[in-house]
């Protein structure tokens, strides 16, 4: 399959040097020549005019903000029966702007859930959120990302479980590296949590404010605001921090999980 990647960015430059194992002829295009000469030194087949009629699929791994206008824009010039993916990380606006499209391309609009680091697409798993015909638009899922584990997810429910998997961890992340940067430390297990979080300082914070901007982010900050304030204003905080605890089954064991995840056992 011929395809074409627009943005090169960290999803973009990822799939451009991923997919080419699944037998696929893969080129790239990114608006900035910047970006177009790092990935062409880093191996990736870069055209200097995007031509998206040409290719059998074309994956827009375009800034957030962008996804819903380029789907409407490029969507249009793509033939019947060609595919046109979406890779971004909200998808009610998107699913939006390709449903306007009308009869035309194969729309696949996915999330993937995993990023820089990652060695291939093979057994990684990737959500579709259905755009008009989920059955053909998920054979056509499993013919672009081979390998794959394609995860069926209606839009809203997606969007809102980003929130929540997404947009609070990175949100945490950053908070509890503000708070805690400078301050003396010791060896703990929260000490490594704390590293962990420090991992949000790696992407540039764009991605972030958009989430928390969304209306289901910006609904998880205010339950988070709230639980501070809770927490700050209680004259008993022990039974108020009990009730925040999860129903889990065998506590204990979660403790022993995190040593195992942080590679401390």
């Amino acid at each position: 399959m011929r395809v074409l990647i627009l943005g090169l960015g960290r999803m973009g430059s990822l799939l451009a040097s991923t997919l080419p194992a699944a037998g696929h002829e893969v080129h790239g295009y990114d608006i900035s020549e910047r970006v177009r000469e790092s990935a062409r030194s880093s191996g990736v087949e870069v055209v200097e005019s995007p031509e998206p009629g040409a290719y059998d699929a074309v994956i827009a791994a375009v800034p957030l903000d962008r996804s819903a206008d380029v789907a409407a824009e490029i969507g249009r010039t793509i033939g019947r029966g060609a595919i046109y993916a979406d890779v971004s990380t909200l998808k009610a606006d998107v699913n939006r702007a390709l449903r306007s499209l009308g009869p035309g391309p194969i729309k696949v609009s996915v999330h993937p859930l995993f990023g820089r680091g990652a060695r291939g697409i093979a057994g990684r798993p990737i959500v579709l959120t259905p755009v008009e015909d989920e059955a053909r638009e998920v054979r056509a899922a499993s013919d672009l990302f081979v390998g794959a584990e394609i995860l069926v997810m209606d839009e809203a429910v997606h969007d809102e479980a980003v929130a929540y998997s997404i947009a609070l961890p990175h949100v945490l992340g950053y908070l509890f590296r503000w708070v805690s940067r400078g301050g003396p430390a010791l060896p703990t297990t929260s000490r490594r949590l704390q590293e962990l979080a420090a991992a949000v300082e790696v992407e540039e914070p764009d991605l972030t404010a958009q989430l928390i901007s969304a209306a289901a982010g910006s609904r998880v900050l205010d339950l988070l605001e709230e639980a501070i304030s809770a927490i700050r204003s209680s004259r008993d905080r022990e039974p108020l921090l009990r009730s925040m605890r999860g129903d889990w089954a065998e506590r204990p064991a979660l403790y022993e999980a995190a040593y195992r995840a942080l590679d401390l056992s």
